[in-house]
């Protein structure tokens, strides 16, 4: 098994490998980098939800006529 690893890193130009210390310091940066990416996830599926809110309510006050019109229209552009 070990030998298959190697020529696996051999074919791939690897000479050296990182240190512990490095991965941990790399993985450390890239979960900071995570959390806010999800920070903004967050925000940005809290804002859909509240949009897709909203066009729910707008085809309710518009009444089934409008809602009907929309669905026979989205059916004919597919």
């Amino acid at each position: 098994m070990h030998k298959a690893a190697k020529k696996s890193f051999d074919e791939l130009g690897v000479k050296k490998f990182p240190t512990v210390k490095s991965l941990q310091a790399e993985y450390a940066a890239l979960l900071v980098k995570k959390k806010a990416a999800y920070a903004d996830y967050r925000k940005a599926r809290d804002e859909m939800k509240e949009l897709l809110t909203v066009k729910a309510n707008v085809d309710h006050l518009l009444g089934p006529d409008r809602r009907e019109a929309e669905k026979e229209k989205e059916h004919e552009q597919r």
